[in-house]
């Protein structure tokens, strides 16, 4: 075993953590960046002129309106106005969509927050195990380099996780929001739909 762990280079451990953390990163601005169009305020004036649409029936100045405004809720009733959808069930389906759009990559970016510890863990075994070995042999500067090895890769390890396991944290907080902000809307534009048809 400590054979094979001998043939690891130590460079190898080190830069699979940085290709992870680019990955993280990736993710990252990714979200933020898509969070900033789920996130956009909209004023009360348009949110009344959108419930006038409703009332109304003006079906495809409403659809235009949701095009334009990103917000899940928004993106729910452009969906439901534009499929003509008035099955609770079918409604249902509407809202898991917009918010597995919101969740995307987030499971990613959790298991690299998860698994950028361990790398750097493992760096940490492989590096101590070279220092024992070159310390069985005799005292060099090989095993200054296995321990240097070991702290390095713990290092790395830990910094990317916690930025990872903070924004993942900061995602699924914000998809909590947004989602019961968008079931609370939808319902609450459903209502005019309803009222319109009921005259």
């Amino acid at each position: 075993m400590s054979e094979m762990i001998s043939i690891i280079p130590a460079w190898f451990i080190p830069v699979l953590i940085i290709l992870v953390s680019i990955i993280a990163l990736t993710i990252i601005l990714e979200r933020l960046w898509a969070f900033r169009a789920f996130t956009a305020k909209i004023s009360r004036e348009e949110e009344s002129h959108f419930e006038n649409m409703l009332q109304n029936e003006n079906k495809n100045d409403a659809i235009g309106f949701c095009q334009i405004h990103r917000n899940p809720h928004f993106l729910v009733m452009g969906s439901i106005l534009e499929n003509a959808v008035d099955i609770t069930e079918d409604i249902e389906n509407e809202k898991k969509n917009v918010l597995s759009a919101m969740e995307k990559y987030l499971p990613a970016l959790g298991t690299i927050a998860t698994v950028a510890p361990l790398l750097g863990l493992l760096g940490t075994v492989t590096g101590m195990i070279k220092s024992f070995r070159a310390f069985e042999s005799t005292m060099n500067s090989a095993m200054m380099t296995g321990i240097d090895e070991a702290l390095i890769t713990t290092a790395l390890g830990l910094i990317v996780a916690i930025p990872a396991l903070i924004m993942y944290n900061y995602f699924v907080g914000k998809v909590n929001l947004l989602s019961e902000e968008m079931e609370s809307r939808v319902n609450y534009y459903l209502r005019f739909i309803r009222k319109s048809h009921e005259k």
